[in-house]
């Protein structure tokens, strides 16, 4: 069968028609991906054994499962995930709606970045009713469908236990961030000097032995020394999380069977993360043998989720660039959280780590979607604005937010014409943000949603475009 034959025979199912950049072959198998106005298909001529599907003329019409992806990695390797180990300059997308990897894969064209595309933290499936398979199965689909060739990663995001990662490695996530967040003693940063004496002096003599000969009264690389009042501070804090993390690398070193790029994530800890810390923490996992690929520190200032960098820009370069040089002493990348719409800081994260790094964003691809709703589906947005308005206080229990609902306009006084300038305030920005998992859980929301995003999907490939492509500028440049 040639093309014009593969075409041919996809229209016979109906009005179905064939993404151009989708088309591919291997071996005997012509594969492609098709839609309608109501869903989309992978289209298989040939040898479609292993697909599940209806078939009709030699076409075999497949929905986009997750066995379907795993029989389309195995036939195209280019679209399983793999590790980004190699690149410098790598960015968390993330997808909470299945929807945004084309214009994902359109907005990072010419930057010269790895793009890891599938990324969620167990909390964000269990908010969407999602399993990591199906968040990768919606990568590779969405790869297939531009045709993209140059690799990509998925991420388990925020893991906390050696099951969580465990899920995650058996799924396919090709990097694990580990959240480290549940064994840091957060109390300890706060504790005054007598609190502090008082703590270090009940741990274990061997222990303070152990720290103290590695740290005290030595030339230590970037940080120079510590006095003992600061070693006591990190061990109380800290040492917890760095037996944590050493624990979980092993247990991924010993399951994985495959490359896994490992991010250490610190940024959830309740204080700034100082050069002590982020050095001593460093040291730990070397002396471990590990390497990780990046380590995400608690930098100063507001990294709060969907809105711009509140703090002092001075400060961040300044602080950005001891822990620059902390992680070119032991080797690996830095990597920002919460990354989407600090475009403040990024011509400084550019210019302190020279590119090589790694960013985070996710949500405000959901918000790329929602402005489509705001301009094509008007009342579907306004209840969903009513509705994450009067459930406000139940969703923010997930994020750290700073919204103040009473600032937020009335709907009812706005024009059709005005509601997607609501995704451009700060409050009612982060409002919508934060209430995804809520707004995807409701059937009044959720089956109006995905129609109006399939039938205007071009419209949010633009979006992303747009605005995926506004922060790849700013990381770009100094």
């Amino acid at each position: 069968m040639d093309w014009r034959e593969f075409d041919a025979a996809v229209r016979s199912f109906g009005d179905y028609s064939v993404y151009g950049s989708s088309r591919d072959q291997s071996g005997a198998a012509l594969c492609a991906m098709v839609r309608n106005d109501r869903e989309k298909r992978l289209a298989v001529a040939g040898d479609a054994g292993r697909f599940s599907g209806e078939e009709k003329g030699g076409v075999k019409l497949c929905p986009l499962t997750v066995e379907n992806a795993g029989a389309l990695m195995e036939l195209f390797p280019y679209t399983r995930p793999r590790s980004h180990r190699g690149h410098p300059f790598t960015m968390g997308l993330g997808d909470r709606i299945g929807l945004a990897t084309p214009g994902q894969i359109r907005a990072i064209a010419g930057y010269g970045v790895f793009p890891v595309l599938a990324q969620q933290s167990i909390r964000e499936l269990k908010l969407t009713n999602r399993t990591f398979p199906q968040v990768i199965a919606a990568a590779a689909f969405g790869v297939f469908q531009e045709g993209y060739k140059d690799g990509y990663g998925a991420d388990g995001d925020h893991l906390k236990t050696t099951e969580e990662i465990s899920y995650a490695l058996e799924s396919g996530c090709t990097m694990i961030t580990l959240d480290c967040s549940e064994h840091i003693n957060d109390g300890a940063a706060c504790y005054d000097e007598a609190e502090l004496a008082r703590a270090y002096s009940g741990l274990p003599a061997e222990k303070r032995k152990y720290y103290e000969d590695k740290y005290l009264n030595k030339e230590l690389p970037v940080i120079k020394s510590m006095d003992s009042a600061e070693l006591a501070r990190v061990v109380l804090v800290f040492s917890g999380a760095i037996e944590h993390a050493v624990s979980c690398y092993r247990y991924i070193a010993e399951n994985a069977g495959r490359d896994v790029d490992f991010e250490l994530s610190i940024d959830e800890a309740l204080a700034v993360t100082s050069p002590s810390e982020h050095f001593v923490i460093a040291s730990e996992l070397r002396d471990a043998g590990i390497t990780p690929s990046s380590v995400a520190p608690h930098f100063t200032g507001s990294f709060e989720k969907g809105i711009e960098y509140r703090g002092d820009l001075d400060k961040f370069a300044a602080d950005l660039a001891v822990h620059q040089m902390i992680a070119d002493e032991f080797g690996y990348k830095l990597s920002l959280h919460s990354g989407s719409d600090k475009f403040s800081v990024f011509p400084a994260l550019h210019r302190v780590t020279g590119g090589r790094v790694h960013v985070k964003t996710a949500g405000t691809n959901w918000l790329e979607a929602m402005r489509v709703i705001a301009e094509r589906e008007p009342e579907l947005y306004r209840a969903a604005h009513r509705f994450a308005l009067a459930h406000h206080d139940e969703a923010a229990k997930y994020y750290h937010v700073s919204t103040d609902p009473g600032t937020i306009p009335n709907t009812d006084l706005l024009s059709d014409a005005y509601l997607p300038e609501l995704l451009e305030i700060p409050a009612s920005r982060q409002l919508m943000h934060i209430s995804y998992g809520l707004l995807l859980a409701e059937p009044w929301f959720r089956e109006p949603f995905f129609r109006a995003m399939h039938e205007h999907e071009e419209e949010y490939y633009a979006g992303l475009v747009r605005h995926i492509g506004r922060h790849l500028r700013y990381l770009t440049s100094d």
